[in-house]
């Protein structure tokens, strides 16, 4: 393929996983736009991630379960899905150089640090109403939390926890000058009040602290831990939330999925109640007198997996994961020096997008999803003797 046809494929891409936290409708339509030019100029051969004969088994799964679903029309969403899956191809196939790494962290950490100082700034307008009314529901840690561009504040924090994570080990070749918008990444992961996301955070925190130089975890940590302290009265506030009352919506809601979610997975052990019918079957395995306020997804994603589409599709996802892990850890591994950076920046965000599912069904959320395969997929290009 021409170089100015790579160049061109290689802007969308990147366009569309930085569009994803502004918009997801802008996100989706460069995303089209970049398939579309893909196909018509008729690429040479295809670099294929390994994690993608897992991938394959999930879709195949997934549809497996769709027909064996009682209501087979109301899952077709779960397949629709599918196409965002062309974002790990395209960022495999054209983020092909470390240059083009550098500039796509860069650009995905420049728009997070924008989309953070207006969430900062929905914070300090919230926390003064609040102040005024102290209503549970304008409650800036709790119920009103911060938003960005995005619809609702887990897209929100979840976006920003996958940034924040795969620039740590960029921050090595970005340079010094990014530790600002970092750090304003940082303040939104705290201000955001999402505490799972805060786990993920710390996870992917750790990852990262093995594989690079002490200095640079110094001056990553330094401003997360200061707004923390600063902000410690608040944390306290929102964590002490879950002791002081006991019916605390947040936290008993997701004892009451899980319950209900393992009952379906003991019901329907295969092939599970169907895709997109959580919401539907929910109140039949409910064994409780108050339903849950909300209970479209059950707030993880093995338990999601499971319960709506099977053991099987649950295995082809923990493989999809698996393989993600082996070969990200073979590169880091075989690569020598700076030149693994990617692939800790794709570990990094990996392990904290895992440990924030344990509390979201972030695999679920588009935006989240689109952003997650565009940076675990490009070491894939820069390395695919390794994949």
């Amino acid at each position: 393929m021409p170089e100015n046809h790579e160049r061109w494929l290689f802007a969308l891409t990147l366009a569309s996983a930085a569009a994803v936290l502004v918009s997801i409708a802008a996100a989706q339509t460069l995303l089209a736009l970049a398939c579309v030019l893909w196909i018509a100029l008729r690429p040479g051969p295809l670099k294929w991630p390994s994690y993608f004969v897992p991938l394959c088994a999930f879709m195949a799964a997934t549809i497996l379960a769709l027909l064996m679903s009682p209501e087979p029309a109301a899952g077709r969403a779960a397949i629709y899905k599918f196409w965002l899956f062309a974002m790990g191809l395209l960022a495999a196939n054209f983020v092909t150089s470390p240059a083009r790494a550098r500039v796509s962290h860069a650009s995905l950490l420049a728009i997070a640090a924008v989309t953070s100082l207006l969430g900062l700034y929905q914070f300090a307008v919230g926390y003064r109403q609040y102040q005024v009314t102290h209503s549970l529901e304008q409650d800036p840690m709790v119920l009103a939390r911060i938003t960005g561009f995005m619809g609702h504040w887990i897209t929100y924090s979840h976006e920003q926890l996958l940034v924040w994570c795969a620039a740590i080990p960029a921050i090595a070749v970005l340079g010094r000058r990014w530790m600002i918008p970092l750090g304003l990444v940082g303040a939104a992961l705290v201000l955001g009040f999402t505490r799972g996301v805060w786990l993920g955070a710390a996870a992917g925190f750790l990852v990262a602290a093995m594989m690079i130089p002490r200095r640079v975890l110094l001056g990553v940590a330094l401003p997360v831990a200061l707004i923390g302290v600063a902000a410690s009265g608040l944390i306290y506030h929102r964590i002490s939330m879950s002791f002081s009352q006991p019916n605390f919506t947040p936290d008993t809601g997701r004892v009451k999925l899980f319950i209900a979610g393992v009952r379906m997975i003991k019901a329907h052990p295969l092939f599970g109640i169907g895709p997109q019918r959580i919401h539907t079957e929910f109140p039949r395995y409910y064994r409780g007198q108050d339903l849950p306020e909300y209970y479209g997804h059950l707030e993880n994603n093995v338990l999601q997996l499971a319960a709506e589409r099977g053991l099987l599709c649950l295995a082809a996802f923990l493989w999809f994961i698996f393989e993600l892990y082996a070969s990200l850890i073979s590169i880091v591994r075989k690569v020598p020096g700076e030149a693994r950076w990617p692939a800790v920046s794709a570990l990094a965000a990996l392990t904290g997008f895992l440990v924030a599912g344990a509390f979201e069904y972030n695999f679920g959320d588009s935006e989240v999803l689109m952003l997650f395969l565009f940076i675990v997929s490009i070491p894939y290009g820069l390395h695919p003797a390794y994949a």
